[in-house]
């Protein structure tokens, strides 16, 4: 394998003071590629008014689990 592709990165942490995807990179060798990221989502998030409902969900999310 060469790499691995990832639709969304979700930013999270991982065991130690990585992140998840930096953590898998370092343990394979092998680049992850993302399509997005958690960052990516919520700006989209900020610029679409009828999904404010999800903001809350997904900051959440990021402040619980997000490096």
């Amino acid at each position: 394998p060469a790499g691995v592709v990832i639709a969304i990165d979700r930013q999270e942490r991982g065991l130690g003071e990585l992140s998840a995807v930096q953590e898998v990179e370092k343990d394979s060798g092998m680049p992850v590629i993302k399509i997005a990221s958690l960052a990516d989502l919520i700006t989209y998030l900020n610029d679409a008014p009828e999904l404010a409902s999800y903001k809350v969900a997904v900051e959440g999310y990021r402040a619980k689990y997000g490096v």
